[in-house]
């Protein structure tokens, strides 16, 4: 079929080149936006009505839009499994999943009811364990559990609430009930990839958004840090977000949840524990943590009581915990809860706790530990789907239908050899929904996830909305984003006035915009020009609150400065190069004291190229992946914007156009500039520091930069041992001498290092 490409998401396209209404290849699957007749679900027909006149080329140029912004947000995932392509870019597909709202209250209702039981099901393990003496759970079950955590029996929780932040997973059988596939009680991830899907929505697709009645997802991080204040009695209490740092795969998440919430993104090494306290390491001292969202798995989150070997958790935090002087979210042990060999047990725990039958079902599950049921597995593995109890991430599965007899034969042997790690259960065909693909729009497998929010209180809050994930090869059934999986925004829709001839819409004037309309594009300028400020908690008015800046963090701020201006400055040297204006005992002079690989005894020609070489080939790309690391670990401090400019370096670093990258250094420096005050300071504090060794070690004179140093060193913290380095400033600046200028060195050194 021949189409026209599209520049416009509202382009029509004559009837021969309209994309086809059938799907390419139908499996027997539930479609989510077209009945068993091939018509549009009456919620769905404005999307329907819309994909029936939008080409393929513009659904497609739609989705490389959509990429672009991804990839300028810096929007990744890291496939811990693919060596050759750590981090990458979250596919996602431009048509939205459609869910009506009479159909989420039953999602909504369904899951409160299940983390309620789940959480009631926590406590009672680690206190009475009423539901193991009735003999409903067995306790085998439960210690043989990896995730079982004895350091937590006993333990009295202010708020007892152990699953904070859960998601669980859904899926859409063949007859269109929705089902549970798993539940995610750990550190349940992917809510930034919600919140960037919506954005996506309404910026793409803004006159499809504006007509169509969507619950609203955007106001998550409020409603997560209300949450997360909960779960303490403390008035106004300090939260902190604890990540294991920019290698995780969902970093991304981490820094942006703390940007929404406006508090301190930390590693293990910003936070110390002393007197069973925890405090973090900013840069005016020590500030107490009242609770920390951890974001790293039980096993490293404190040395001595885990792992010894963990560098990514904090030394003494359990002993803080069982004092009751922190909260860490989620609780330690709620792993357990998501054990596969114990999601069988979901609904009896329901009926055990509630007194309620369940509201959504679970799927039929086979019991590996159990002979007969282990027998049934093994003689039906080609058509079973099996799991590891401990797995996650779509890792260590079997997809019987999928697999070939060898994989089915290795998989056997793993059975026999630990059956209790595995359960089974039967190929489900998810339900579709249509997805654009370079020839055509095809069906393609999806799950939900919901996010939950358990509140201190007992009360249950959920987003109306939640995660798509879409398997984007043909017929997979794997949708984990480590898998290869995609996303697509979920659009649940308020379906109370449809009726069966559907709604019209009104088409308003060119000056006439909705309240939602008026509502989306507030919300879309929402953070304009509105720094980032993680603000010290148990200040009436938050204007008057300090930004707490870690120390680790000012660290990095300083090499973001240090590194920019050594970027310039290279580049500099290259347009002398180039032009040819510079001399040979200059270029000696700059080898011997800067440290270039090249040889200051060849003909100048030699020289030239070697330094060229040099700069382009290793110092250059070595520069511009320093600030890349840089403004990953300033992350929580830094703007959205900022962070963007920022994102542009290095992809045009990575296309080679290094001169490209240092001009977009200028608008990233304009944006620093107007960041907060403290971050501006510390960032400045590099650059000058920077320019200065360069003068002192090419025996320039370096009263006006030292002086220029000495005004920004003046806007550190007062009353802190910031204070000494104007001293040595003072006494560097009257004797211009070196060994003055390497105890300023070492004494700045020493003060950011301690919080690192």
């Amino acid at each position: 079929m021949n189409q026209k490409s599209s520049q416009l998401q509202s382009q029509t396209t004559s009837s021969a080149d309209k994309p086809p209404k059938s799907i390419l290849k139908k499996p027997q699957s539930f479609d989510e936006l077209q009945n068993g007749k091939g018509q549009y679900r009456l919620v769905a027909s404005s999307v329907g009505n819309w994909l029936d006149n939008t080409s393929i080329d513009a659904l497609n140029h739609l989705n490389e839009q959509a990429a672009d912004i991804f990839y300028r947000k810096g929007v990744t995932f890291t496939v811990y499994s693919d060596a050759k392509n750590i981090e990458r870019m979250i596919p996602f597909d431009i048509i939205p999943r459609i869910i009506a709202a009479s159909e989420w209250r039953q999602i909504e209702a369904g899951c409160k009811q299940r983390i309620t039981a789940l959480n009631a099901f926590l406590h009672d393990i680690y206190h009475d364990q009423a539901i193991m003496k009735a003999g409903i759970v067995p306790a085998s079950y439960v210690y043989a559990s990896g995730c079982y955590e004895p350091w937590m029996i006993g333990i009295e929780l202010d708020k007892p609430i152990y699953s904070h932040i859960s998601g669980i997973d859904l899926i859409r059988d063949e007859s269109g009930r929705f089902c549970v596939l798993e539940d995610n009680l750990r550190t349940p991830s992917g809510v930034s990839y919600m919140l960037e899907s919506r954005k996506i929505s309404e910026t793409l697709l803004s006159d499809q958004f504006s007509q169509s009645s969507i619950l609203g997802v955007s106001d998550y991080p409020q409603r997560l840090k209300s949450c997360l204040a909960s779960s303490t009695s403390k008035y106004d209490p300090q939260i902190a977000i604890l990540t294991p740092g920019r290698f995780n795969s969902a970093y991304y998440e981490h820094a942006f949840l703390a940007h929404e919430m406006n508090v301190p993104l930390v590693h293990g090494y910003d936070l110390i524990v002393e007197d069973s306290k925890v405090y973090m390491q900013g840069i005016r001292g020590k500030v107490q943590v009242d609770i920390i969202y951890r974001r790293i798995d039980d096993p490293y989150i404190d040395p001595l009581a885990f792992r010894s070997d963990s560098i990514l958790g904090v030394s003494g935090l359990m002993s803080a915990y069982r004092a009751g002087n922190v909260v860490i979210v989620n609780a330690p042990g709620t792993g357990v809860a998501d054990d596969k060999s114990l999601y069988p047990f979901v609904p009896d725990m329901i009926k055990f706790y509630l007194g309620e039958e369940p509201i959504l079902p679970n799927i039929e599950t086979y019991q590996c530990r159990k002979p007969d049921e282990l027998k049934y597995v093994l003689d039906n593995l080609d058509k079973l789907v099996v799991k590891e109890t401990q797995g996650s991430g779509g890792y260590g599965m079997l997809i019987g239908p999928t697999s070939t007899k060898q994989e089915i034969n290795d998989y056997r042997q793993r059975l026999l050899d630990n059956p209790a790690g595995f359960i089974a259960q039967p190929t489900i065909s998810l339900s579709t929904n249509p997805t654009a693909v370079s020839d055509g729009i095809a069906p393609r497998h999806i799950d939900l996830r919901p996010f939950i929010l358990s509140h201190g209180d007992g009360s249950v809050d959920i987003v109306p909305g939640g995660l798509t994930r879409v398997a984007m090869v043909e017929g997979s059934l794997v949708v984990n984003s480590s898998q290869g999986g995609g996303i697509k925004d979920t659009w649940i829709i308020d379906d109370s006035n449809l009726t069966s001839s559907s709604r019209q819409m009104v088409k308003k004037s060119d000056n006439q915009l909705d309240k939602q309309s008026i509502e989306a594009i507030t919300a879309s300028h929402s953070h304009y020009h509105d720094p980032v400020q993680p603000l010290e908690a148990g200040y009436e008015n938050p204007d008057n609150a300090p930004m707490i800046l870690l120390l680790s963090t000012a660290n990095h701020l300083v090499w973001l400065g240090r590194y920019s201006e050594r970027l310039y400055y290279y580049d500099s040297i290259i347009k002398q190069l180039v032009k040819g204006n510079i001399k040979k005992t200059q270029l000696q002079h700059l080898i011997n004291h800067l440290g270039f690989n090249v040889d200051p005894n060849q003909p100048l020609k030699s020289i030239k190229a070697q330094m060229l070489s040099d700069l382009e080939q290793d110092k250059i790309p070595n520069i511009v992946q320093s600030i890349e690391t840089n403004v990953q670990e300033a992350k929580g401090v830094i703007g959205k914007d900022t962070a963007e400019l920022y994102n542009l370096i290095k992809r045009l670093s990575s296309a080679g156009t290094y001169r490209a990258a240092t001009l977009q250094l200028h608008a990233c420096n304009a944006a620093m500039a107007q960041e907060h005050p403290i971050v501006t300071c510390f960032w400045q504090l590099g650059r000058h520091f920077e320019q200065l060794e360069r003068t002192v070690f090419l025996n320039e004179d370096s009263v006006n930069i030292s002086l220029e140093f000495k005004h920004w060193i003046n806007k550190l913290p007062e009353n802190t041992r910031w204070r000494e380095l104007i001293r040595l400033t003072n006494q560097m600046i009257k004797s211009q001498q070196l060994s003055d200028f390497q105890l300023l060195s070492k004494e700045c050194s020493t003060i950011l290092q301690q919080g690192v």
